[in-house]
């Protein structure tokens, strides 16, 4: 039936077939908006003229001769039908069920539903036949009894969207004319001479706000009435409104001596029909601003998974990124970012007190020059960690003048061999911070009040904190890349008699305390950023019963409070209260009653935990706090667990980053049938420069690659292994040469684990044989155990995504839902080609 009913009253199906009966009775009104209580006066009455539409008599013959080969010819009042045994059972039962009369309802129900069982009956055919086949394949080949599961190729899917609709809001409006007097019963013309010229600043279904070059005088207990005519033609509707409003406030313009109202709806000043051709009006014109919005599924899905995959990805990269600036000659770290995934070289970095120490490789004169020239670097060091005078020391050696120069050899077999040292890679890049750290939704913000919220600009002060850094350094461990090649290193930390000549040391340029360190994960459990905010408020119906706590919020969120109260009160978890609310908005304070919530509990301090009851779209309260933050979010104090201390400082650190890794993530799935990698990221510095086929690009290349079925089953032993073992991480190193295409435009690759290449005694035989038929990369893959992916950034437009097709969202949220495992691709080649030379 789903296919005759206008595709937007698709989602009352149900109610409106089990109404066709009644398309002729008194009390159908009243029957549908008992049947869709939450529904509108425009829904209401576009769902009586689909049903009245659906209850017409219909001519249509019903013929199912072609689908089945045992129909009866039927006559019904002068029409010829031809139906199966089943078809005439339907049949009779509709014509029962509308009163005897044949309507076009009737017509599709019966018609489809014969072609449904005529599928039917073909999939179980083509079943059955199917398993014969298999029975007869199996004999002869017993290992075909399983199914297989086709594996898309691995696709590039990027940590920051860039599909957006970016249009400007249409202006749209109506003529208006404003009167202090009921108007109906006027003439058109005589509306125009009486009625004073208005012009529509905003309009919504509650309020509006006009313009008038007069001020208006006469108004009788703050009433007026407004003449909408001449719609813009885009609008596409001809009905005349007239509808009556209350003055809530006014003002005069000293700009253009002009008068502005802020106007609210009356109800009772409009009559019946014009509030149901109201809500109409207002549905044309947001459809004409709007647009089709079928037109934003597919940004919306992009936007949501980039910031799935970037949350799964950057929680758990083992890249540490720094912000850097530069103050007269000398480079400072502004920002530094921590996550679980770099703990262990966050860790070697850190001393007892928790100090950060990488900020003093900005000491060293090479960086230094590299990034006065704004030269890319792409080094690679070892660092020492060790004690002089009781204070932690770091020392570097450049793995260039190491294989060149003997000196350096043997400061190197003097002091690091076997000691606590790491084996680092340092790569940077120009960056445009401001621009980077600001990601925006996927549609405009005249499209909803949420994604106005999501568009808002970087918060100030975080801002403030990253607008004079223009390079990203990015340090990553590749440590073990050494212990594969060579030897284990030795964890402990030795005291110095003597240092380090002066040339290898690394020193602070300034105060360490002066890097903001960001953490990439938040532990906050409601999902939502939470602001300390002192609103008036009063629990005033608790089980049922009228009451009046008044008292204070302690923190809110745009779905949660938490409020102390003045006098204690008992309340069980999962108890719905009532409660009134205060929102001292700048132009006035808003008070609002009978706001639904519901308890959660209590915190160590006895303040009461509160959550909405409703959808956040019809819970005012939550509507009112979403706007009081969207205006004042550059002077809000956070709290909860939080990844920075500054508001908004994670999120635009985590955005830059997103914009400029050097490293590939891709990402391990999981379903009830089938393990696979779906996805990978690239950025503009993450291109693996030795993985290359004549002129293919290294992103196809690295495509084939994690699509490569020997490739993917060894990334899944690794992520099942991970899980077993409860180990966070785990990396190996690969020797890969793509070979070339096959029919199918896929790559083929030699491609061995230099680990047992090491074992076998024959990594250095291997790679020379290798590089025989070209210049092969050595890639480091690191994989790790995903996390659950919170929709805290993307809420809201999954939220809207679900609103336009359900199917899909649902489908996008399991796809990240799936993800067992992210793994990582960082280019290696240069370092692990000169260590395999010199064993």
């Amino acid at each position: 039936m789903s296919s005759v009913i206008s595709p937007h009253l698709k989602r009352f199906e149900i109610q409106i077939l089990s109404l066709v009966p009644y398309a002729t009775n008194d009390r159908l009104e009243y029957l549908i908006k008992k049947l869709l209580p939450e529904e509108n006066p425009s829904h209401h009455l576009a769902v009586k003229n689909e049903i009245k539409k659906l209850a017409q008599q219909s001519t249509k013959s019903i013929d199912l001769r072609k689908l089945f080969s045992d129909c009866q010819k039927i006559e019904h009042n002068k029409v010829t039908h031809y139906l199966d045994k089943e078809g005439k059972a339907l049949f009779q039962e509709k014509m029962a069920e509308y009163n005897n009369i044949y309507t076009i309802a009737a017509y599709h129900e019966v018609s489809e539903d014969a072609h449904l069982r005529a599928s039917k009956k073909n999939n179980d055919y083509k079943i059955i036949q199917g398993e014969k086949d298999n029975e007869t394949n199996n004999k002869s080949n017993p290992s075909s009894s399983f199914s297989d599961f086709k594996i898309d190729k691995t696709q590039p899917k990027p940590l920051v969207n860039k599909n957006r609709i970016t249009q400007e809001m249409k202006k749209l409006n109506s003529s208006c004319k404003v009167f202090i007097n009921p108007i109906m019963g006027m003439t058109s013309q005589g509306k125009k001479e009486v009625g004073i010229s208005a012009s529509i600043e905003k309009m919504t279904n509650l309020k509006v706000v006009i313009r008038t070059d007069n001020e208006l005088t006469g108004v009788k207990a703050n009433k007026v009435y407004l003449w909408l005519y001449d719609h813009h033609e885009e609008i596409a509707f001809d009905e005349e409104l007239e509808l009556g409003f209350e003055i809530i406030d006014s003002q005069e313009s000293s700009l253009n001596n002009s008068f502005d109202y802020l106007l609210k709806f009356s109800s009772p000043l409009t009559d019946k029909q014009m509030r149901i051709l109201f809500s109409h009006y207002l549905r044309q014109k947001k459809l004409a601003i709007i647009g089709p919005t079928e037109r934003f599924i597919t940004p919306l899905f992009d936007s949501v998974t980039s910031k799935g995959y970037e949350q799964l990805y950057l929680n758990k990269t083992h890249d540490i990124p720094l912000l850097c600036y530069q103050d007269t000659n000398s480079w400072h770290a502004k920002v530094a970012m921590k996550t679980s995934g770099n703990d262990e070289l966050w860790h070697f970095f850190s001393d007892d007190e928790k100090q950060f120490h990488l900020p003093v490789l900005l000491g060293n004169k090479e960086i230094v020059n590299a990034l006065n020239k704004k030269e890319t670097i792409d080094k690679y060091a070892f660092i020492l960690k060790s004690v002089y005078k009781g204070s932690d020391q770091y020392s570097l050696i450049w793995h260039e003048e190491l294989m060149s120069d003997s000196s350096v050899q043997a400061i190197f077999q003097r002091y690091f061999q076997p000691n606590c040292f790491r084996v680092i890679k340092i790569s940077s890049s120009f960056i445009n911070s401001a621009e980077d750290a600001y990601v925006p939704s996927a549609l405009p913000c005249h499209v909803h009040p949420k994604m106005a919220v999501l568009n808002r600009a970087t918060p100030k002060a975080a801002l403030d904190k990253i607008s004079n850094c223009d390079h990203m350094l990015t340090v990553s461990n590749i440590t073990s890349l050494y212990e594969t090649i060579n030897n284990p290193i030795n964890d402990e930390v030795i005291e110095l008699e003597k240092p380090l000549p002066e040339r290898y040391q690394l020193s602070a340029v300034n105060s360490l305390s002066e890097t903001e360190i960001v953490t990439a994960e938040d532990n906050e459990s409601r999902c939502e950023d939470r602001f300390i905010l002192s609103f008036s408020m009063a629990i005033t119906r608790s089980n049922n019963v009228v009451t009046h706590i008044p008292g204070k919020t302690k923190n809110v969120s745009v779905q949660g409070l938490l409020v102390n109260l003045e006098k204690e009160a008992k309340f069980r978890a999962g108890e719905e209260i009532e409660i009134e609310l205060t929102v001292p908005f700048a132009e006035q304070e808003r008070t609002l009653k009978k706001q639904k919530y519901i308890v959660l509990g209590y915190d160590q301090s006895g303040a009461v935990r509160l959550l909405i009851n409703t959808i956040e779209s019809k819970h005012l309260a939550c509507r009112a706090i979403r706007k009081y933050l969207f205006q004042h979010i550059d002077y809000l104090e956070t709290c909860g667990q939080r990844g920075s201390r500054i508001y908004g400082l994670q999120k635009a650190m985590r955005n830059i980053y997103a914009h400029n890794h050097f490293s590939i993530p891709f990402y391990l799935k999981a379903t009830k049938h089938q393990q696979y990698i779906n996805a990978a990221s690239f950025s503009g510095n993450s291109a693996l420069k030795h993985l290359v086929y004549k002129n293919e690009n290294s992103e196809e290349i690295i495509l084939n690659l994690l699509s490569n079925d020997k490739f993917r089953t060894s990334c899944l032993s690794i992520i099942a292994a991970l899980a077993y073992k409860n180990l966070p991480a785990r990396a190996f190193y690969i020797l890969v040469l793509p070979k070339g295409k096959d029919e199918n435009e896929e790559f083929s690759f030699w491609y061995r684990d230099l680990l047992v290449l090491k074992k076998a005694a024959q990594l250095k035989e291997y790679t020379n044989k290798v590089s025989k038929h070209g210049q092969p990369a050595i890639l480091k893959i690191e994989l790790k155990k995903s996390d659950k992916v919170k929709n805290m950034y993307y809420r809201d437009e999954i939220g809207y995504l679900k609103n336009l097709d359900k199917d899909l969202a649902d489908e996008l949220q399991s796809q990240l839902e799936n993800t067992i495992g992210i793994g990582e691709v960082t280019d290696l080649t240069d370092i692990a080609i000169q260590m395999i030379k010199s064993i």
